[in-house]
């Protein structure tokens, strides 16, 4: 009997283990591939992503081992600056979907998590108490919870028949990396009256390259891919080496919720988008900080009832509004007009260079200005936020935060009863409010002056006295 199994070892499934694995929390992996993943499909990280693997000692890693773009000139805008962005990482890294995975193997590893492969899901049960998962070897896993991580065809989420609402995009793409002799990178993306190119320097002398033609093709190929190039971009610049190849047809769908009983989706099992704006990858990786500590909660017993359920009610809308960004994008970039992309690039050049703009268009591509729902009528206008980085007395924020636990950032320390759950932390540069309760996904549960801290912990944290609340191993 597992606290929880996952099924899917991508970058989603692999960070919502780790977040239950760092919670203290039981929890193995099955996946139906033999071995590591060498796909690449998934190519960029953004900041809000990037910020949530920092909170738990990753994101450095990620960056040192990336390309990290500072500024792109994508097809739907004629500029975008994510220098500007006010976090550590004011950037789109560009790093290869096995880079990630393999980082984050690495630290499930050493907490413990257990991969087990060739392991195919084909039935599923549950009831009040547990979920029993059935194998296609004969094979049988019960668990308190089960995770669904096994993609966009994902079996878990057919067989908790959610649906999954939406279309596919009506032509396929063509992905492939090669090596490009060249030190001035080409442009990110280059439209022509077929379609579309697109060019993503890792950093080492290998691209991610694509084309997204508005034909159908026969019997697609690397060569197609130099030939779109040509056409399009006026050259091919002597790509070669293919060592990876993929046609894939892009989708926009959701899953009608997140969650069903004992049973949740994360990633690409709980929504698919298209790959302009680069946003899939991140999206799921914040779906698993999102889930990881509410259900290690709700298992070791101190959450509030309500908690498992904000995990759809956050989430979910958030999967929509990405959907229909990269949907528009996807629109603009394939409709084939050029006044209506330098319409676009023109109001976007216009708004990038206004404040409110700026905060709103960089704010969605990077994830750092989603916010959740704040709670309740007049709550303080930080609450439901992502928390800003910073000094505290303790260290950095984010670095406070690699413990999984709330951090209550005030000068007045966290009451005894709560310690176990709750870690304190001094701000150093004198802001308002006079307390702010730090979610241990980065986001703020609450904030407000001393007279409220210990209503606001028994709301987010649950009894003062939990029988469960020493064994809580991420605080210890």
């Amino acid at each position: 009997m597992h606290d929880v199994v996952i099924v899917g070892a991508g970058p989603t499934g692999l960070m919502a283990a780790c977040e239950l694995a760092l919670a203290g929390v039981s929890c193995t992996i099955l996946d139906k591939r033999d071995s590591e993943s060498n796909v690449t499909r998934a190519f960029g990280l953004h900041a809000r992503a990037l910020e949530l693997l920092d909170a738990r000692g990753m994101g450095d890693e990620l960056v040192a081992g990336g390309n990290p773009l500072r500024t792109v000139y994508p097809a739907y805008a004629s500029r975008v600056d994510f220098g500007r962005l006010d976090t550590r990482y004011p950037m789109l890294l560009l790093v290869p979907q096995n880079g990630t995975e393999k980082l984050l193997q690495q630290r499930a590893a050493e907490l413990g998590v257990q991969i087990r492969r060739n392991a195919h899901v084909v039935g599923l049960t549950q009831d009040a108490d547990s979920v029993r998962l059935r194998l296609e070897d004969g094979g049988e896993l019960e668990a308190g919870y089960v995770i669904g991580a096994d993609g966009a065809h994902s079996t878990v989420r057919d067989l908790v028949d959610v649906g999954f609402a939406g279309a596919a995009y009506s032509l396929p793409m063509l992905l492939a990396d090669v090596r490009i002799p060249t030190s001035e990178p080409p442009p990110i993306t280059q439209v022509g009256t077929q379609g579309v190119v697109v060019t993503l320097p890792f950093g080492d002398g290998w691209f991610r390259v694509g084309a997204w033609l508005r034909e159908q093709q026969s019997n697609p190929d690397f060569a197609q891919i130099r030939e779109a190039f040509r056409h399009i971009a006026g050259t091919d610049y002597d790509m070669s080496e293919p060592r990876w190849f993929s046609r894939f047809t892009a989708e926009r769908r959701q899953a009608r919720s997140y969650g069903s009983g004992r049973v949740f989706l994360v990633g690409d099992a709980a929504h698919v988008n298209s790959p302009i704006g680069g946003q899939g990858m991140n999206t799921g990786i914040q779906d698993a900080a999102n889930l990881g500590w509410k259900l290690a909660a709700t298992l070791h017993g101190w959450a509030p009832p309500w908690l498992l359920d904000t995990y759809h009610a956050e989430r979910h809308p958030i999967g929509s509004a990405v959907l229909a960004m990269t949907d528009h994008l996807t629109g603009l970039v394939l409709s084939g007009s050029r006044v209506r992309l330098e319409i676009n690039r023109r109001v976007m050049a216009t708004l990038l260079h206004t404040g409110p703009g700026r905060r709103r268009i960089l704010g969605r591509l990077s994830g750092l200005e989603f916010a959740y729902p704040p709670g309740e009528p007049g709550a303080h206008p930080l609450a439901g936020r992502r928390a800003v980085d910073g000094p505290t007395g303790a260290g950095r924020l984010y670095e406070v935060l690699r413990a999984g636990t709330f951090v209550l950032l005030s000068d007045k320390g966290v009451p005894t009863s709560w310690r176990n759950r709750v870690r304190a932390a001094r701000p150093l540069d004198g802001t308002k409010p006079e307390a702010t309760l730090i979610r241990p996904d980065g986001y703020v549960a609450w904030a407000g002056d001393h007279t409220g801290i210990e209503a606001a912990l028994v709301k987010w944290c649950g009894p003062a006295h939990h029988p469960n609340g020493e064994g809580n191993h991420a605080a210890a």
